[in-house]
């Protein structure tokens, strides 16, 4: 019975919805009509999707960091501090639109949103812009300027760019933080030790501490089935609505006790939970890692995205079997 549940479950799978834009990154000039072109390329599919922007040599859009100095001493910050996969651009086709969502992957590194109708910014416009947006949801269109550099997203087919919501810097994902300790009742004196007050009978006085927890409600949990077992992770309703990485980075919420001889990358995918028409549940895209998501059914076989609460779930290469399960 397992084995033919899966084997429906996979027959159910449909393609999503089909996109096709452009991603376009520019060095901004001294004037506006000589920003210069870096890195250009154009991806058609079916979403949902996730596009990788950085240094890296599996991103979708590879941007270089070592740009040659602009006259006058101006730098546009060169690209100082890209990371491998700096941002990640969520597609979301839908039937009216096309939902663009633009994601630092980093807490520290942010952007800014700017008007896709406006002129290309200059150097100086550039230099002085405030960084602080960490994620932001737009429709058909999206121009953001990151580490001196100006990115271009644009959707093909009808449909004006406009700005839905935007996140500060640190708040794009639910990123790894540790779960918090805070006292639970009075505090207690130990048996051994010291006497306090030259009171005798009494150590050091111990709070008894727990775990806190935010008060959003579980959703639900990733399920890792790995070698050494299955780790769980529960992720309260918000944080799934953001995002939670899957990597062994420290930002990640899943897969920080693996180690790289696991297949899996520092910041491998991103789980995030969609309720739009067309897209709904909770997704995996893989975040240009080196060994990618696969298949269930061919492992041999690389998927950009997997759903993971259908009841199938993915393959994390060496790391495990990934799925989700409801609260």
């Amino acid at each position: 019975m397992p084995l033919l549940r899966l084997v429906h479950a996979l027959e159910r799978r449909r393609p999503g919805r089909s996109f096709a834009l452009g991603l376009t990154v520019r060095r901004p000039g001294l004037q506006a009509a000589t920003a210069t072109v870096v890195a250009s390329t154009r991806v058609a599919g079916q979403g949902p999707r996730a596009l990788v922007v950085g240094t890296g040599d599996r991103v979708d859009v590879a941007v270089g960091g070592d740009a040659a100095p602009l006259p006058g001493g101006l730098s546009s910050q060169a690209g100082d501090g890209l990371l491998p996969r700096h941002l990640a651009i969520l597609v979301v086709p839908l039937p009216n639109g096309t939902l663009l969502r633009a994601i630092s992957l980093h807490p520290d590194r942010g952007f800014a949103v700017l008007s896709v109708d406006a002129a290309t910014p200059t150097v100086g416009t550039i230099d002085r812009l405030e960084t602080s947006t960490g994620s932001v949801v737009a429709w058909n269109a999206l121009r953001l300027a990151f580490g001196g550099f100006i990115l271009d997203v644009v959707v093909d087919g009808p449909g004006a760019g406009d700005v839905l919501e935007i996140l500060p810097a640190g708040r794009q994902l639910a990123f790894h933080v540790g779960a918090p300790l805070r006292n639970m009742g009075t505090a207690v004196s130990s048996i051994a030790g010291p006497a306090l007050d030259g009171a005798g009978g009494g150590g050091h006085a111990i709070p008894a501490l727990v775990h806190s927890h935010d008060d959003d409600p579980i959703e639900g949990g990733l399920m890792l089935r790995a070698r050494t077992g299955i780790v769980r992770v529960d992720i309260p309703t918000g944080d799934l609505q953001r995002g939670v990485l899957v990597g062994r980075s420290r930002r990640c919420t899943l897969g920080r006790g693996f180690d790289e001889n696991d297949g899996l990358s520092r910041v491998h995918a991103l789980v995030v939970g969609l309720d739009e028409p067309g897209a709904v549940g909770v997704f995996a895209f893989d975040l240009a890692s080196r060994y990618g998501l696969r298949d269930v059914s061919r492992p041999s076989r690389l998927v950009p995205m997997a759903r993971l609460d259908d009841g199938i779930g993915c393959l994390v290469y060496g790391a495990g079997y990934l799925t989700w399960e409801n609260a």
